[in-house]
This record gives C-alpha cells, sequence and structure tokens, in this order.
C-alpha cells in the first residue's frame, strides 16, 4: 500500500511527536499536527490530507468527536480515533461519528499501521460504492433507451427521459400509476391491444420480449413502434421485487436491417482479411521467438575469447536459420571495396572458396545503395547482384550497421520453396549487427584493459625507478656533506685568529658556496619525491570558505614562527570575496612559494599581495634583489616549479612566475566558485 498524507490531531506534544515519528517510519507522510478541533478542521480544509488521526479529548469547546463528524460528513476525511480510554461510554460515544478505526494509547507501530490500512481500504471501499451508486442512477436518467420500473404489484416505481417522451407522461405524473395505464400496447397493423409485459414478466418470473409488431401509444395518441424486453428483478434471494422494462423507437432499426445484409458481407471479407494478418502476426512472434533466442545464445559468446568468432557466428545463423549457405562481408573505411571475411556451407555442395575474395562497390550501384539505405535484399533480381553471389535459390542480404552507416553485409542463400518477408529479414540484420557491435565492443574494452595494465606496469616501473634515483642521489648528497663539514672543522682548527690566512678565507668561502650548493641539490631530490607522491593521489578535497586576506595574516605570523622567514603583507586595495578552497592545499603552496624565494636569496625581502577580478582571486608573492645578487640566486628551478603548480592543479589554479631584471614574483591564481 502506498504511503499516505496523515493530519496527526493531538493536545500532548510528546505524544503527538511520538505518533509522528511512528507514521514517518511506516513510509507516511505527516502534513501536521493540530491541537484543537477548529485547527484541525481548518488544516484539513486547506491540505485534504488522506487520513487524520483524531485524539478525543482536545483542548478547547469541541472535541475530536465533533472534529471528526464535521471532517467526515463535510469534507469526506477518514478518521482513526486515539485515545488513550477503552471504557464502554467513551467508544459508544465515539461510535456516533461511524469513525473508520479506534485505537487504545500506548499502541504499538504495527497496530498502528494495521488501523491506517484497514481505514484508507474501507474509505476507498465505500467511496467505490457511492460512486457506483451514483453511477448506476445516472446511467439509467442518460441511457437513450426508455426504462420504467415497477413494484412487484406493476405500479410504477421510476421512468427515464426517455420514457417520458415515449409515453407522454413525466415521471411525477405516473409515479403510482398502474403499468398497463401508462405504457398503452397494441399491434402495429391491427391496433389490437396487447399485454402489458411487465404484468407478464411478473406473473411468469421471466423475460418477456415485445412482440415484432408492438407499437406504443403515446398519451397524446402518437403511435411509434417499440421492441424489446420486460424482465423481473429479484433482491439476493432470488424473490421478486419489481419489474423492468427497457424498450426504444424501432423506426430507424427496420431501416438498418435492410443494409445489415451488405455490411455483413463486409464484415465477413474484413474477417477473412483480419484472419489472414492475424496468422501473419504469429508467424512473426514465433520468428521473434526464435530469433530473440539467437540473439542471447550469439550475445553470450562475445565474451569469450574467440578468435574465429565471426565465421562461428555466420555457421550458427546459417545452421539455425536452416540455410544452405552464407556468407560475411566487410568494406573499406572509403566504402569502396567489399571483402568476404567469413563464409559457411551447410550442404557442402559448392566447395570452391570465395574467401577474401573483394567486390568493387561502385561496380553494383543498385546493389549497394539499398544496402548503404538500411535495408535488405530479399530475393534481389539477378541483374543487380555480383556475380559471386548468384544463385537460383532465394537469397536475402543483410547490412551490418555501423555509425553512420553499413560497414558490411549478411548473405543467406535459402532452399528452394522457402518464403521469406521483409520482417525477417530486417530482424535478421538488427540480430546481427547488435552481435556484430557487442564483439567489437569487447574487443575494444579487453585492449584497453590490457593498455591499462601496461600503463599500471609502466607507473610501478616509473615509482621505482624514482625510489632507486633519490637513493643514488641522496647517497653521494649525504657523502658530500660530511666532507665538507670535516674541512669545515680542519679550516676551523687551522686558522690563526691573530695572523689571518688569505688561503683559509678563501678555503672557507668556498666550502660554504658547496654547503649551499649541497643544500640546493638535497632539497631538489626531496621535491621530487614529494612530486612523485602528489602525483599519485586524486582524491575529492572538502573545500572550506575565508577571507583570504584574515587568513593570510594568521598563516604568514605561523609561518614565520616556524621557518624564521618574515614576510611582508601589503593591504589589498579593494574588498575582496570569500572564497571556497582545500585550505591544507592553499597554505602548502603558499609556503611553497615563499620557501623558494626566501632559498633563491635569504637576504631578499618578500611582499605578499592580494587583488581580485571578475573569476579569480590572485596571490602575489615578490622580492626586489640587492646590488649584487646574480640572476642565478633570483631564479625559481624548474622542478619546484613544476611542483607548485602540480598542487595548484588540485584547487583548478593556475601558479604564474614573473622574472625581470632585478625583482622575482610568484602568482597564484585561485577561482572564485560557489559552495
Amino acid at each position: 500500500m502506498k504511503a499516505a498524507r496523515i493530519l496527526v490531531v493531538e493536545d500532548e506534544s510528546v505524544v503527538a511527536w511520538h505518533v509522528q515519528e511512528a507514521l514517518q517510519s511506516l513510509g507516511h507522510e505527516v502534513i501536521a499536527i493540530a491541537t484543537t478541533a477548529r485547527q484541525a478542521i481548518d488544516i484539513a480544509r486547506s491540505h485534504h490530507p488522506d487520513l487524520v488521526l483524531m485524539d478525543i479529548c482536545l483542548q478547547g469547546k469541541n472535541d475530536g468527536v465533533y472534529a471528526a463528524e464535521e471532517l467526515y460528513l463535510k469534507l469526506n476525511v477518514p478518521v482513526v480515533f486515539l485515545t488513550a480510554h477503552s471504557d464502554e461510554q467513551t467508544l459508544g460515544y465515539a461510535m456516533k461519528t461511524s469513525p473508520f478505526g479506534y485505537l487504545v494509547k500506548p499502541f504499538k507501530d504495527a497496530d498502528l499501521h494495521l488501523a491506517i490500512q484497514v481505514a484508507l481500504q474501507r474509505y476507498r471501499l465505500e467511496a467505490a460504492i457511492k460512486a457506483t451508486q451514483r453511477w448506476y442512477a445516472t446511467t439509467l436518467v442518460s441511457i437513450g433507451d426508455a426504462t420504467i420500473a415497477t413494484d412487484v404489484d406493476g405500479f410504477i416505481t421510476f421512468m427515464n427521459p426517455a420514457a417520458e417522451f415515449f409515453t407522454g407522461w413525466t415521471q411525477e405524473q405516473a409515479l403510482g400509476e398502474f403499468a398497463g395505464r401508462v405504457l398503452n400496447l397494441v399491434h402495429e397493423e391491427t391496433g389490437e391491444a396487447i399485454d402489458n409485459p411487465i404484468l407478464a414478466a411478473l406473473c411468469r418470473g421471466d423475460t418477456i420480449t415485445l412482440p415484432s409488431r408492438a407499437a406504443l401509444r403515446s398519451r397524446d395518441g402518437t403511435e411509434r413502434p417499440v421492441g424489446d424486453s420486460a424482465s423481473p428483478i429479484r433482491d439476493r434471494d432470488g424473490a421478486i421485487i419489481g419489474g423492468v422494462m427497457v424498450f426504444q423507437d424501432m423506426s430507424d432499426r427496420r431501416q438498418r436491417e435492410s443494409k445489415l445484409d451488405a455490411q455483413r458481407q463486409i464484415l465477413e471479407a474484413t474477417q477473412s482479411l483480419l484472419t489472414q494478418q492475424l496468422k501473419s502476426r504469429t508467424e512473426q512472434l514465433h520468428f521473434s521467438i526464435a530469433a530473440d533466442r539467437l540473439r542471447r545464445h550469439l550475445l553470450e559468446q562475445c565474451h569469450t575469447e574467440r578468435s574465429d568468432f565471426l565465421q562461428w557466428m555466420l555457421q550458427e545463423v546459417v545452421t539455425i536459420l536452416k540455410a544452405e549457405r552464407g556468407w560475411i562481408a566487410f568494406y573499406d573505411s572509403a566504402a569502396t571495396v567489399a571483402t568476404i571475411i567469413g563464409e559457411f556451407n551447410l550442404q557442402e555442395t559448392d566447395v570452391r572458396s570465395r574467401l577474401q575474395e573483394t567486390i568493387e562497390i561502385a561496380e553494383f550501384p543498385a546493389f549497394y545503395l539499398q544496402l548503404f539505405r538500411q535495408q535488405c535484399w530479399v530475393c534481389p533480381p539477378p541483374e543487380v547482384i555480383p556475380p559471386v553471389y548468384a544463385t537460383t535459390n532465394p537469397l536475402i542480404v543483410c547490412p551490418i550497421q555501423g555509425k553512420p552507416t553499413a560497414i558490411g553485409e549478411i548473405g543467406l542463400v535459402l532452399p528452394e520453396g522457402t518464403l521469406w518477408t521483409d520482417y525477417k529479414a530486417d530482424l535478421i540484420g538488427e540480430i546481427v549487427t547488435q552481435v556484430v557491435q557487442a564483439y567489437q565492443t569487447e574487443q575494444q574494452t579487453r585492449t584497453a584493459q590490457a593498455k591499462v595494465r601496461e600503463l599500471e606496469h609502466l607507473k610501478t616501473l616509473q615509482d621505482d625507478f624514482i625510489e632507486a634515483l633519490s637513493h643514488e642521489l641522496r647517497t653521494p648528497l649525504t657523502n658530500m656533506r660530511m666532507a665538507i663539514e670535516l674541512m669545515q672543522r680542519m679550516v676551523e682548527q687551522g686558522q690563526d685568529l691573530e695572523n689571518p690566512n688569505p688561503q683559509h678565507q678563501r678555503l672557507e668561502q668556498y666550502l660554504k658556496i658547496l654547503q649551499q650548493e649541497w643544500h640546493e641539490s638535497y632539497n631538489l631530490v626531496t621535491d621530487l619525491l614529494v612530486f612523485q607522491t602528489a602525483s599519485a593521489t586524486n582524491n575529492t578535497l572538502p573545500m572550506s570558505e575565508i577571507h583570504l586576506q584574515n587568513w593570510l595574516a594568521i598563516v604568514l605570523d605561523r609561518f614565520a614562527s616556524q621557518t624564521g622567514i618574515a614576510v611582508q603583507l601589503v593591504p589589498a586595495s579593494e574588498m575582496l570575496p570569500n572564497i571556497w578552497v582545500h585550505l591544507p592545499t592553499l597554505e602548502k603552496i603558499l609556503s611553497q612559494m615563499l620557501a623558494h624565494l626566501h632559498h633563491a636569496n635569504p637576504a631578499l625581502v618578500i611582499q605578499l599581495q592580494t587583488s581580485a577580478t571578475e573569476t579569480a582571486l590572485h596571490l602575489s608573492a615578490s622580492c626586489q634583489a640587492e646590488e649584487g645578487v646574480s640572476q642565478r640566486q633570483q631564479n625559481v628551478s624548474s622542478l619546484r616549479l613544476a611542483l607548485l603548480r602540480r598542487f595548484a592543479i588540485e584547487l583548478n589554479a593556475k601558479i604564474e612566475l614573473d622574472q625581470q631584471s632585478g625583482s622575482t614574483t610568484l602568482t597564484l591564481s585561485l577561482p572564485i566558485r560557489a559552495e
């Protein structure tokens, strides 16, 4: 049973909440909770619920019984009572409104569910009965045939408008009159009175048919031929409780009878045609069922690793359709040449193989034009087919569809006397096309899977190579660091502070350069590993909304405390919009930007400023080189820049590098996006 829209009327909030939870758990919709009778009636009038769960005791002067009576009688809404009282007095009081259910609190969810189902079912049944009664009454009034009903004694109890017209009596005039007086029947030719059929039906207890020449004389003396029957009305026990007569004007009927013979002949011819069509449709249905089995059989084998699948498919089609032989040909990409790639001879009478024979399509335009139009050939004329396909037996040729035109054909030579229709040929063409497309798709899938496996293998090799390369690079760098530190100690031990040695000073300067170069190389190797790890990550990032300028102030303080690098934040010249971004990734990119600029030359002053366009926020970190700083010290390495761009991709952002004489600027452009 489908979910219902239910109004809960309960003045105790805890109970109302419990009922709402129970209804929702049962899959119903609670449209509202009312606490008074008036509120319940107003809500029902505006929202039209399917059912109302009503507490009998409510706040206000009107109780639940009053509300239930108003809801059902005026709004036709069924009511199920909920009450904590089960005494006979309360039950009798509630029964006055004929409720659709009665639940005593506390109740179980199963009891509530059952009460709702019973109430809704009863409501639907009562509505159906009322509709049926209205329908019967309307039908009797609306039908074109005249209808007169009497009681068991033959006195009239009902007349519809058609009977009023034929008899000249209105229903008000006829009610209570004897049927023989109102229904004046005479013989059409002699004028003699005819026994009243209603009275005869009441006496005999059976249906009485009017004589063929009966006429009804109306109150004004007008006569018209009538016909039909009268029957007794019985109750469920079979006792006669009245009679009814239905009759109609037969004036037009006699004219129609003269046309019946001609119409009967037309019907017989139509019946013969329909019988032929039914026979044809039955044959089509049987063929469709067999063809569907063939389709499923062929499609099941598409997923196997058959190297000769097309040849096997042709063999199955020829065998199941009981053809003598068949072939499959495919066209080249330019649709200029057809090549036979498969053949099968069930009878083994024609031993000459046609495999790999080619046909110039342009030499047989009429034959191939129909195939390219996605139409099958059923017994094509001998003059249009290529000589290699020539046969005296029935022949069908179906196109194998591709995108957007035919990519090949399948031909079947049938036994002599076989009759095929276009429907059968089209169905076979569709089946072969579906199977070939499924086979090609399966082959493409296997090729793609093989490529994926190959790429996964290459990725493993790449990871192994990067790991080995990192190890090979870090080992000599570690040795270099130890050697530099050892040489620094030796220089420090050999220095004479009172008489400085210029050679020692130059050596100390060279060692500092070596230490800086070592540090730079070691960071590059570390960045390489970080880049490799980041390349393998492809997860959806959780976004947070931030105001960029406020967030930068907090992050720069944390960055300065962790690295000792001070960054000057330039206040924004305009109001910046909030953005949605993954904060850890943004902070990682910003830290890398500032660290790279600092590594280029620790003495440089880094400035950070923000700006906005219609589609993006721009975060620019720049430094002005002091006099004497080399261009190499200002450069940002390609590996570090690639790493920054890799991280920026995760935010759908961009990194741009601008190096001019005496300055270096890194700009991160973040898209302005909604949540």
